[in-house]
């Protein structure tokens, strides 16, 4: 199982080609997107029946969490190209996920 570095690169390039923005905000800025997620699972799953969202706002959400978190990343560690970065955190999620996987009970048939 792996997540290929590709799966980065291509927003790290977009962000590298853009003002730099203090970590400090941005991770302000993600603390705030991972709010909406939040709300968006909630409603979607019946717990703010007084709320509406698009559909599958769940999915946009968690969208915005993952570029967010991608551009803390980009802005954390400048002296990395795109490409660098990109490589370090497709090997930190394999091994992260091979981690998850083998402390998760099989799935019976």
């Amino acid at each position: 199982m792996s997540i290929p570095a590709d799966s980065f690169l291509s927003a790290l390039q977009v962000f590298a080609a853009h003002e730099r923005m203090d970590p400090l905000m941005l991770l302000c800025k993600l603390t705030e997107e991972c709010g909406e997620l939040a709300e968006a699972v909630l409603v979607e799953r019946g717990f703010k029946p007084h709320k509406t969202l698009e559909p599958e706002a769940a999915i946009a959400e968690a969208a915005d969490v993952l570029l967010c978190m991608l551009l803390v990343l980009s802005r954390l560690y400048p002296g990395l190209t795109p490409e660098q970065l990109a490589a370090r955190l497709s090997q930190q999620a394999d091994h992260k996920l091979a981690r998850y996987v083998a402390r998760q009970p099989a799935l019976r048939a």
